[in-house]
């Protein structure tokens, strides 16, 4: 088991604001992630099957720690859990993480939220988590 990094070229989003109610036919209401949040989703998608197959192969079903650094390009209060679950819930719809439950990402030591203006993103640092 290796480290993985990344860059993620891609503006951090969260999954937990502005999601839509949505009443079905059957009279059920289910929430849904907003327009924004499914556009992130969509960006990452995109960004990971056009990278290098190196990416592809990691497959991660072992404890691990998700450092991830969100650069994004506005300065407005962010939640950090927020931008965790988005990043968590993409990487397990591509195939990346088996699950993002806490018997795999047992950690998000490292994890924070930064400015830049010119150029946001998300720096990815996956670190295997040994076990004694």
């Amino acid at each position: 088991m290796k480290e993985f990094k990344f860059t993620i070229p891609v503006k951090p989003r969260t999954k937990k604001n502005h999601s839509q109610l949505v009443t079905l036919k059957t009279g059920r209401q289910i929430l849904l992630p907003s327009k924004t949040y499914a556009e992130f989703e969509k960006s990452v998608i995109k960004w990971y099957k056009e990278t290098s197959p190196i990416i592809h192969n990691i497959h991660i079903d072992y404890p691990i720690n998700l450092k991830c650094l969100f650069y994004k390009e506005k300065n407005y209060k962010s939640d950090l859990a927020g931008y965790l679950q988005a990043i968590q819930d993409t990487l397990v719809k591509v195939g990346m993480l088996e699950d993002d439950n806490h018997y795999i990402v047992e950690s998000t030591d490292g994890s924070r939220v930064y400015l830049d203006r010119e150029n946001p993103r998300i720096e990815v640092t996956i670190t295997p988590i040994e076990r004694m």
